[in-house]
């Protein structure tokens, strides 16, 4: 089975892993090189992976305690007024 993992390397050329390995890579591997920084690259991973620090983030933020909040009446009523157009249909 084929896996990928990130790793760093260093300016001797040995590879470290960013994060523990549950396993013991033995084998052959391709490697290939990403001409990102490895800061941004991290985060772009990280929130690519829909992680508790992603969503930790989201929670805190100005945009998420600004969000509009939709008035439960209404919505129902929109969602009742949908299903009886399909029915009638």
């Amino acid at each position: 089975m084929l896996q990928t993992i990130q790793v760093e390397i260093d300016a001797t050329g040995h590879i470290h892993p960013m994060e523990a390995l549950s396993f013991k890579p033995v084998g052959r591997a391709l490697l290939t090189l990403l001409d990102t920084p490895t800061e941004t690259m991290s985060l772009q991973i990280y929130e690519g992976r829909g992680s508790i620090a992603r969503a930790l983030t989201l929670l805190s933020s100005p945009r998420f305690a600004h969000r509009p909040v939709a008035n439960t009446s209404e919505v129902m009523q929109r969602i009742a007024s949908m299903r009886d157009d399909w029915d009638a249909s």
